[in-house]
């Protein structure tokens, strides 16, 4: 971690799950530190888990010590936490394209409406 503050939530709520997703709960997590901000996506594996806007922000307090948050999270059926997407992966085959770009751009649109 680099001497920086750590992220903070700033703010949570439910969306559709990102495209090709195989998972019925989704949640985008707003974590902020000075002037970055960053979403992280949280899906849950068990639909029938109590999946909430509160559970996804405990899921993401971990890594808010990071020098970058991950883009991805999934909370499988377990309780385990599985890092689907590292801070800057990119993924360059055609099967995730489409699950890339809803993960990339979901908070790049929170940030423009923000101007």
């Amino acid at each position: 971690m680099s001497a920086e503050a750590a992220w903070a939530i700033e703010k949570s709520g439910a969306i559709a799950p990102p495209a090709g997703s195989t998972y019925g709960t989704a949640y985008l997590v707003r974590v902020t530190r000075g002037s970055s901000r960053r979403g992280v996506i949280v899906e849950f594996a068990d639909s029938s888990a109590v999946a909430s806007a509160g559970y996804a922000e405990e899921v993401t307090r971990r890594f808010l010590r990071d020098d970058e948050p991950p883009q991805h999270l999934v909370v499988e059926v377990a309780g385990t936490v599985r890092v689907e997407r590292g801070p800057g992966e990119h993924v360059d085959d055609d099967e995730g394209d489409s699950r890339a770009s809803a993960s990339v751009q979901s908070p790049q649109r929170a940030r423009s409406r923000r101007r």
